[in-house]
């Protein structure tokens, strides 16, 4: 791709398919959530709570006991069985060092070759491992732990994201005020700045979870780097309108504080804004 190109909500409206009569939960796409710890288990319910609240088919849910018995008792509807999965997010609420993890769970998914991976958090330096089309959202600070371990050229974090992507051929979202996409041939997207409110814990595992089932949904045959890179901005746009939404409304008309788990609640409204026109239901 090469360039830089700005985009908007009104952009990305018809990522989504509409659901049809004909559709089910697994037509409807499957992720598959490799997330949470004990020591993190609160992240396991963000993410699905995202991933739901996108319309995605189904969830599957691959984490230890605590997390997934909190998960569940938020979301009943979680599925904590292994099984054919269309998008997996992995990384998210895992302590550091836990690739043995990370490897072990990502076996127990049943991931074709061309499912997105949606690399996050403890799992970013797995990524070479992880095979398949993968974006990765590293902080500002993740970035820098990466660029140091790599060696990457550059002095600052959009050189090093930009690196990254050449480096292991992926789509790197570079999260901050003002969100950055790159893929293996330079920047592709430079975002509008989203709401300071936003820096708050919990809010980038919403992020994991919505970029996964957006993956899901779409259900592409092949995946181009374009069409990762579209995908990703469209996650990052959908983020950034829901915690505006909310902004507001906790300031009762002012910005006001976002908390996580309000913040998947209100994709819902977000994403129905995106689906494509589908035919009409007759029944």
């Amino acid at each position: 791709m090469g360039g830089l190109f700005e985009l908007t909500l009104d952009d990305v409206v018809g990522i989504i398919p509409a659901p049809t009569p004909q559709d089910d939960k697994y037509s409807r796409g499957v992720v598959g959530l490799a997330v949470g710890s004990d020591d993190y288990p609160g992240a396991a319910v963000l993410v699905a709570e995202a991933a739901m609240r996108a319309g995605v088919g189904m969830v599957r849910l691959i984490a230890p006991s605590r997390p997934s018995q909190l998960a569940l008792q938020s979301r009943p509807e979680i599925v904590t069985v292994p099984g054919r999965i269309d998008a997996l997010v992995v990384g998210s609420g895992m302590p550091e060092a836990s690739s043995a993890d990370i490897t072990a769970r990502v076996a127990l998914c049943e991931l074709g070759d061309q499912a997105p991976r949606i690399v996050d958090a403890a799992a970013l330096g797995d990524t070479p491992h992880l095979g398949g089309p993968r974006i990765l959202t590293p902080h500002t600070g993740e970035m820098t732990r990466l660029a140091e371990a790599l060696r990457l050229p550059g002095s600052a974090p959009s050189a090093w994201a930009e690196a990254l992507a050449a480096h292991w051929g992926v789509v790197v979202i570079l999260k901050g005020h003002r969100p950055e996409v790159f893929h293996p041939d330079g920047l592709a997207y430079r975002l509008p700045p989203g709401s300071p409110w936003l820096a708050t814990a919990g809010t980038g595992d919403v992020l994991a979870g919505l970029l996964g089932a957006l993956s899901a949904l779409r259900r592409l045959p092949q995946w181009s780097f374009d069409d990762l890179a579209f995908t990703a901005a469209a996650g990052v746009l959908v983020h950034q309108e829901a915690a505006s939404r909310l902004s507001r409304h906790s300031g009762a008309g002012r910005p006001g504080p976002v908390l996580a788990l309000e913040l998947a609640r209100e994709l819902s409204p977000v994403v129905a804004s995106l689906i494509a026109e589908g035919p009409e239901d007759d029944s």
